[in-house]
């Protein structure tokens, strides 16, 4: 085999990991960064290199700054990085050039790929530093401009994306599993990975490797001044990495180690990054079966955003009686930091941040993870809040809350119960929540309860995939304890759509218009009583939800405006939907209702520019009908919630006590109307239930595309916990056409007559 085809994978590693650094690792010929060693002469013919030439050379403005070397074995990274500072030497010759950045890259996919940065200051090549530690990937861009201007062999270290975190995750989750250990166990190995690795190099030689490990966690641990005697025991207990559990991991560890520095993991945890964090978010909810341990994470960045909201001061007593892997307190602790000036203050600092959780492992990586911070004093206990409500009742002045969802033994509004009881007069809680609670029947005696005891500063709604891949609608609430609300008062209503965050692929990555800094400037305004515009949010008169109403913004924002083209859109989608029912149940063109829809109502003209709600223009009533399961084969179309086939399921037996005769608007549980042009049947029970809207006045098939369209743009006010009920409904804000819409052209019942014969013809070979 020939070096380098021996090489080709390592080669592949540094191409990828050079994408994730942000470089275009296409040729510089074609607007890229790179040139590859056969290329490199072609491109620079006097750099000065003979036969011999570096596998990549790097281009940054056009000019190289940089040659990575690759070799096929992990024990031969000195051998890398020492033929590509030669290389680097020899172009530096020329006088020419002056590359002062030397990558030595070495492996392969058993053990892992490990790299070498070197940085040229005078005359000595020097290891390319952040914070005190060698910077152990690909540098980026920024870190090599930085690197450059500094010319001391240092950098500062660019945190990795959330791609890279996703990629890691992904990969080690995969190892973790080939190496047989349980998913409830997988985040205490990176954690006890992570914490070895931060006190120095663990030991790779074969069958030293866990020994090594814990006696690194075990001297981190003991010399840490700040973590109490038995916190100590119980920290070293619960990372200790030995017994059968871990038997097959020793030979993963090398590899594992090479995935964490990819993230330059020791000199990330040396900045204010929550690293950690970051890196159990991609991991617990990407990592295959993570969702074993039952965390439901808070996105980092969500952390942050409430601790802004409600502003962690010097002098604060912060508690999250939930505190998972310690994101919430991770958040207020930097940012009381921020605040910090002198040893006293910190030290202060470091005696205010308390923490329950009863998972043994979770809380040893939120105990790690403040550790990290520099804050090993926090009081993170490993119990249950609910046994210890009589100590911490009344001590704090900030609390910060993700309850664990949906347990029927403690549900969520226990958790925000007891958080509101830990805190003084006057302190304020910020909850990210399932948003059911704000809406639904079940929990109005406890709303009311809540705002007779205390004051409702705001609830901000948040996207629906903010957990994915939990299927989890969240809002924040804000609240001031012991004070109980007062009508005159005002609530700040808000929704993000879009927190930097989309769904791609499966996974949430970084995306252009985060709402949140909007929100924050909104809210601010509102707590400091100054006006404020905003598409994002409103506010409400507490007297709206005095007596248990509803919480959520999504019965009291305002809908924002929409363009002509955007409705159009909309209108399209609906006529569109029709005929992709009639494509995949072709028996449907049979049951369309010729006269539709002069057939519905022959009475009033419609009030042409009207603004009301849904019951100003229609009767508003349940479906009749029962599972579609419970009825045979027939020609009656059945609908349910479904968002696909205008809703329709199949075709059912008739039974004339559930029939809507004449046809109508049909609404799902989740809010999406279509035009259904004949008799249909309706799922009337459950939680899928359908609500059909039967015309108070002469329409045209076009203005029912209208109302339903009317309907549709406001989708994003329903969701799984505040389903569009009849009494949602029948609130729901419209506006009607300002002048009549006439149809034109063929009727609705001659045009999907035509497309089903089309059909019938197209298919005839």
């Amino acid at each position: 085999m020939s070096k380098k085809r021996a090489e080709s994978r390592t080669r592949y590693f540094i191409r990828t990991q050079s994408e994730k650094r942000r470089w275009n690792v296409s040729h510089i010929s074609k607007g890229g960064d790179f040139v590859e060693e056969q290329e490199i002469i072609n491109s620079f013919p006097s750099i000065g290199l003979g036969l011999e030439k570096p596998d990549f050379l790097v281009c940054f403005k056009g000019e190289p700054v940089m040659v990575i070397e690759a070799k096929n074995e992990a024990k031969k990274i000195d051998e890398a990085i020492n033929q590509a500072i030669g290389y680097c030497e020899t172009i530096n010759a020329t006088r020419k050039f002056n590359i002062k950045i030397a990558v030595g890259v070495a492996g392969e996919e058993d053990n892992g790929f490990f790299v070498k940065v070197k940085y040229l200051q005078g005359n000595t090549w020097k290891e390319l530093k952040s914070n005190g530690y060698e910077i152990s990937t690909i540098p980026s861009k920024k870190e090599i401009e930085l690197a450059i201007s500094a010319n001391d062999g240092t950098t500062n270290v660019s945190v990795p994306s959330s791609a890279e975190f996703i990629d890691a995750a992904i990969e080690l989750s995969k190892i973790l599993r080939y190496a047989k250990i349980e998913a409830p166990l997988r985040p205490k190995v990176i954690g006890a990975i992570a914490l070895g690795m931060y006190q120095g190099e663990i030991d790779t030689t074969t069958g030293k490797e866990l020994d090594s490990l814990n006696k690194l966690i075990k001297d981190a641990i003991e010399e840490s001044v700040d973590l109490r005697p038995d916190t100590k025991i119980k920290l070293e207990e619960a990372l200790k990495l030995s017994g059968g559990d871990f038997s097959r991991l020793s030979s993963k560890i090398q590899r594992i180690i090479s995935i964490l520095k990819r993230l330059n993991i020791r000199s990330v945890l040396q900045t204010d990054t929550d690293f950690l964090g970051l890196f159990y978010e991609a991991f617990l909810r990407y990592g295959y079966d993570n969702n074993a341990l039952g965390i439901v994470f808070t996105p980092r960045h969500m952390t942050r955003f409430c601790v802004d909201l409600i502003c962690a001061r010097l002098g604060d007593r912060v508690i999250d009686i939930a505190s998972g892997t310690g994101g919430f307190l991770v958040a207020a602790f930097d940012e009381m930091m921020s605040k910090a000036k002198g040893p006293k203050a910190i030290s202060k600092i470091k005696q205010s941040l308390y923490g329950f959780d009863t998972n043994p492992t979770v809380w040893a990586l939120a105990t790690l993870n403040m550790f990290f911070r520099g804050d090993g004093k926090s009081h993170i206990e490993n119990g249950s809040c609910f046994d210890n409500k009589s100590e911490i009742e009344g001590k704090f002045t900030r609390a910060f809350l993700n309850p664990p969802f949906s347990q029927d033994e403690e549900p969520e509004r226990d958790f925000i119960d007891v958080a509101l009881d830990a805190l003084e007069p006057g302190g304020l809680i910020a909850v990210v929540v399932k948003a059911g609670i704000f809406a639904d029947d079940d929990n109005k005696v406890w709303r009311q309860k809540l705002v007779q005891n205390h004051s409702i500063l705001g609830v901000i709604s948040l996207p629906e995939d903010l957990f994915y891949p939990t299927a989890a609608p969240t809002s924040i609430f804000i609240a001031k304890a012991h004070i109980p609300q007062t009508e005159s008062e005002k609530v700040f209503m808000g929704r993000i759509w879009n927190d930097g965050y989309v769904k791609l692929k499966g996974k949430r990555v970084e995306c252009e218009g985060s709402q949140l800094e909007e929100i924050l400037n909104a809210f601010e305004n509102f707590k400091n009583n100054v006006k404020f515009k905003s598409d994002l949010a409103t506010t409400i008169s507490a007297l709206k939800i005095i007596d248990g109403q509803e919480f959520s913004p999504q019965q009291w924002l305002p809908q924002p405006k929409i363009t002509e083209l955007e409705l159009k859109k909309q209108e399209q989608t609906l006529i569109l939907s029709l005929f992709q029912a009639v494509s995949s149940i072709p028996e449907l063109a049979d049951e369309v209702l010729e006269d539709f829809p002069e057939n519905i109502n022959d009475s009033e003209i419609l009030p042409y520019g009207r603004k009301g709600v849904l019951t100003d223009f229609f009767v508003v009533a349940n479906g009749k009908s029962s599972g579609e399961k419970n009825y045979s084969e027939g020609n009656c179309p059945y609908i349910s919630s479904g968002d696909s086939t205008n809703s329709i399921i199949r075709l059912v037996s008739d039974d004339e006590s559930e029939i809507f005769e004449e046809g109508a608007i049909t609404v799902t549980a989740f809010g999406q109307a279509y035009v259904q042009p004949w008799r249909f049947m309706a799922r009337g029970n459950g939680g899928s239930s359908v609500r059909v809207l039967l015309p108070k006045y002469k329409m045209s098939f076009n203005e029912l595309l209208w109302f339903a369209t009317q309907i549709n743009i406001q989708k994003w006010r329903f969701f799984y916990g505040r389903m569009a009920i009849k009494s949602r409904l029948e609130r729901l804000e419209i506006d009607c056409p300002k002048k009549e819409i006439k149809d034109t052209g063929n009727s609705v019942f001659e045009r999907i007559d035509e497309f089903r014969n089309k059909l019938f013809e197209l298919s005839e070979f």
